[in-house]
């Protein structure tokens, strides 16, 4: 059954696949903060779904594990990480059709909340997380 994505059943399956996934797992020990990471840009099939032109996900991420995940729509939720970037961007990324490092690095993907430096110390969790993204069954509206 494929999961549309943004989706609370999208993110839910997202944070199982990522405790589940051994790079992952390795990759992000060490890593004791939540993350967000914000959707804007949407089609408007998607905005008609959501019944909000942004959707995020707040990811419980501790030692290469993923506690729980909540769904947003509108504001974005505080963390001490927020990465935001547009519906297009993200799908790329789902797709593996995107390099996620790449995108951070040029902007494409926005640090809003957070430190670079500390983030780029887990670029191998990024990478890992990216990959995790690709093996979900997903449908993209709009």
């Amino acid at each position: 059954m494929s999961l549309v994505y943004p989706s609370k059943e999208w993110a839910e399956a997202y944070c199982k696949a990522l405790s589940e996934d051994k790079a992952y797992n390795e990759a992000g020990k060490g890593w004791q903060w939540d993350v967000v990471l914000s959707v804007v840009g949407l089609p408007k099939e998607v905005i008609n779904q959501l019944g909000s032109d942004r959707a995020s996900l707040k990811l419980s991420l501790r030692e290469g594990k993923c506690l729980g995940v909540e769904f947003f729509t509108g504001n974005v939720p505080d963390a001490p990480y927020v990465l935001e970037a547009d519906y297009s961007t993200w799908t790329k990324v789902i797709q593996g059709k995107l390099e996620v490092v790449g995108a951070m690095l040029s902007g494409t993907i926005r640090l809003k909340r957070g430190s670079m430096v500390s983030l780029a110390r887990y670029t191998n969790a990024a990478v890992a997380m990216a990959r995790v993204t690709t093996k979900l069954n997903t449908k993209f509206l709009g």
